[in-house]
């Protein structure tokens, strides 16, 4: 029997990351007992915050609400909960928030907002919290503040590219309550732990995401880092964050050679790859030409 279509109501898809690998180390029996502990953490902050957990699937709870900054607050407060907890040190949570209308069946809830809660869940990464815009337009700037633009992409099943945004859950204090309001510059403190350091000639360099897209190449003004040889482009290639890492991509002729830290040389061109752990960059030539420009990389 069909009890309502067409409510809008806040989504939200709580899924524990890190559980493959905790049943292969820990065996069936310990690796539910810790699991099930975070989905009671999950289904009790959605009570809280006056939530209805609509279903439980495997390590995920799917939860409604009528009221988004509820929401946002139950999913801060699911995050706080389970990083203090002993099963935080090998879980973690990822979160993903959507808004709109709904149709429900038989205690099930279907439709767009569903979809692009569970779509956005998919692309969060451990211990984040992504949100549709959907979501943002009914936040207050108390909790809007403490949110920043992650992504640009195309939602399953839509044509056009939406914008993904962060909620920032940490604070300088651990605790959470639900009078406490998060500061812009507790946004700013958590935003540094992003960074990627760059030395080229001995200078070094740290960006943040502030600083992205930094664009290295050969134009005198249009790019960050000017490179004068002939091997570079004039717009060689450029870094931007995207999904929480600093990605490099090529715009050049010649192509970028990136060679991690004890791994062997990838050839880009026309290409893009995250830039992760540490290595270098050569610029237009292999590592293995005395013609190539070369920038150390340390994310």
């Amino acid at each position: 029997m069909l009890f309502s279509r067409g409510k809008k109501r806040t989504i939200l898809f709580a899924d524990v990351s890190g559980s493959s690998a905790l049943y292969k180390s820990e065996g069936n029996a310990k690796a539910k007992a810790r699991i099930d502990k975070i989905l009671k953490v999950m289904v009790f902050n959605t009570r809280k915050f006056e939530g209805r957990v609509v279903k439980t699937i495997g390590d995920e709870i799917m939860a409604c609400f009528d009221d988004s900054e509820k929401a946002c607050k139950a999913a801060m407060a699911i995050q706080q909960e389970v990083e203090s907890s002993e099963e935080g040190m090998q879980l973690g949570v990822r979160i993903g928030i959507g808004f709109g209308k709904t149709i429900e069946d038989s205690s099930d809830l279907f439709g767009e907002a569903v979809n692009d809660a569970a779509f956005v869940t998919g692309i969060a990464r451990s211990s984040q919290i992504l949100l549709t815009d959907s979501v943002i337009a009914q936040l207050p700037e108390a909790i809007r503040s403490v949110t920043q633009e992650y992504d640009q992409v195309a939602i399953k099943g839509a044509s056009n590219h939406s914008t993904i945004h962060r909620l920032f859950w940490k604070t300088p204090s651990a605790g959470f309550s639900d009078t406490q309001v998060f500061s812009s510059k507790d946004v700013s403190d958590h935003l540094d732990e992003s960074h990627i350091h760059l030395t080229f000639k001995n200078e070094r360099f740290c960006l943040t995401v502030n600083d992205t897209p930094y664009v290295i190449g050969r134009s005198t003004q249009q790019v960050s880092l000017f490179i004068d040889s002939e091997l570079v482009s004039r717009e060689h290639c450029q870094i931007v964050y995207r999904r929480g890492k600093f990605v490099l991509i090529d715009h050049s002729t010649n192509g970028t050679y990136i060679k991690p830290d004890e791994a062997q040389e990838i050839y880009l061109r026309r290409e893009e790859l995250p830039l992760l752990g540490g290595g270098t960059i050569s610029l237009g030539a292999s590592h293995n030409s005395d013609d190539g420009v070369t920038i150390r990389f340390e994310a």
